[in-house]
């Protein structure tokens, strides 16, 4: 069994990206593109940690604003401030704290990064993808099999944006696998779904999704699949048997397995 008591310090990424709570939405959307991360801590004019926007946040924003009507955009986000639709719950950790403790934090709220904090300063985050470098390094050889979720949550690739926006909201996850005749062609994530906000609600969702998948044998080792998620910035690794889709590992998966 891989040594998981060192403290988060050691893989936490540095520095910290943040966000004023006066920015507006639009400023957030468009660091979390820059940055490529799914939420961002929200500071005040004293660098305090007071809270945190997410994809999921501007998404249930963007949804609601935009209306049902057939061929009105996505998503519509409002001009407001941050602090307006943050959520101040924030997932906080000393920097001491074990990277076991925190992914157990984190399976537990199911989210995806933790600030980490020495006293009341921020001074790094701690995500899923570090985690997966935890795995890597360690060298954990259980096969994927063992810690993957099952079923996959699929949308077709000629359903429309909406539904598949919709799925995500109602499913509580961060994305979807696009499938064509039952087979994976690419993925919908909260990410593409920011970037379809323009367009209107029934297009195909193949015209959003990024075809850049990582499938691999259910027999795999775990280090490896974490090694080439991680290599591709990529969150969720689909699992095939016999040459079947039959289950997906998250990062929630992968975090499960450091606690």
């Amino acid at each position: 069994m891989a040594n998981f008591e060192i403290p988060v310090s050691t893989y936490m990424s540095t520095p910290i990206v943040a966000i004023r709570s006066k920015d507006s939405l639009t400023a957030a959307r468009r660091s979390l593109a820059d940055h490529d991360v799914s939420a961002l801590p929200v500071v005040d004019e004293k660098d305090r940690v007071v809270g945190v926007i997410s994809r999921t946040d501007l998404l249930r924003v963007g949804r609601r604003d935009a209306g049902s009507r057939q061929g009105s955009p996505l998503l519509t986000l409002p001009d407001r401030k941050v602090a307006d639709d943050m959520t101040q719950n924030v997932a906080v950790v000393p920097s001491h704290t074990s990277l076991a403790e925190t992914a157990k934090k984190m399976v537990q709220e199911r989210i995806h990064r933790v600030v980490v904090t020495e006293g009341d300063v921020p001074v790094g985050v701690l995500s899923t993808l570090d985690l997966m470098r935890v795995i890597r390094d360690k060298r954990v050889n259980y096969p994927i099999s063992d810690i993957m979720s099952s079923p996959l949550f699929t949308v077709r690739a000629s359903e429309p944006l909406s539904l598949a926006t919709d799925r995500l909201a109602k499913a509580r996850v961060t994305g979807l696998v696009v499938v064509d005749e039952d087979w994976p062609v690419g993925v919908f994530t909260q990410e593409e779904a920011l970037d379809a906000g323009s367009l209107p609600r029934d297009t195909p969702v193949e015209e959003a999704m990024s075809p850049a998948i990582l499938i691999l044998d259910a027999r795999t080792p775990v280090h490896r699949a974490a090694a080439q998620a991680g290599a591709l910035h990529a969150r969720r690794v689909i699992v095939s048997k016999d040459g079947e889709p039959v289950g997906i590992v998250s990062g929630l998966d992968f975090a499960s397995l450091v606690s």
